[in-house]
């Protein structure tokens, strides 16, 4: 029979352990719903002839930006997702299966991760290949430009290379995961000192 603190710990485990699942599935949804609206914008993009003449297609122009924009929110909410699962995930190792004998999922997996080769080894989690993704996919928007003709101009071609830039640079964040965002220390808040 368990104890009123063990029992609660382990409720409390079973709650974060969710809580991670959805996060989880809310990355997939995320990346399901992004390719499902890039590809038909892009598709739409595409229908479009070339103008004649040296002109700016607006159109074309509008829809691989609102591309882009879609593509950097993506990036921005899976950050988000794969962030709160890293925090969570760091509370479960600090303070419960630290606590509780046969809790270990956690700690071994962050134990593995540290130990295996850097680089693309395997398993890769989630966020690396969704990051690789949505790199392709902003790679992908950005040819546009040069298949619909907006690379003879100068603003447009601008325009596009900066919100695709941008995604990138989410994108290898999310995948290198190195900017101070990332940095969270569950023993620091034990002790009053969070970084």
């Amino acid at each position: 029979m368990l104890t009123p603190d063990k029992e609660a710990m382990l409720e409390e485990y079973r709650s974060l352990r969710e809580e991670i699942m959805r996060r989880q599935y809310a990355r997939l949804l995320i990346l399901g719903f992004t390719v499902t609206a890039v590809g038909t914008v892009l598709g739409l993009t595409l229908r479009t002839a070339p103008r004649a003449g040296g002109e700016v297609d607006y159109y074309a122009l509008a829809l691989i930006c609102f591309a882009e924009a879609v593509l950097i929110a993506a990036v921005l909410m899976t950050k988000s997702q794969t962030q709160h699962i890293e925090i969570i995930a760091g509370y479960i190792r600090t303070y419960i299966e630290s606590q509780r004998e046969g809790l270990g999922w956690e700690s071994r997996w962050a134990q593995y991760r540290r130990m295996r080769p850097t680089g693309f080894s395997l398993p890769l989690g989630a966020s690396r290949p969704l990051a690789v993704y949505y790199a392709l996919l902003s790679i992908g928007a950005y040819c546009t430009c040069f298949v619909v003709g907006l690379h003879c101009h100068v603003v447009p071609l601008v325009l596009a290379s900066l919100l695709t830039l941008t995604c990138l640079l989410c994108a290898v964040d999310l995948f290198l995961r190195r900017t101070r965002s990332w940095r969270i220390n569950w023993n620091g808040v034990s002790e009053g000192r969070a970084e």
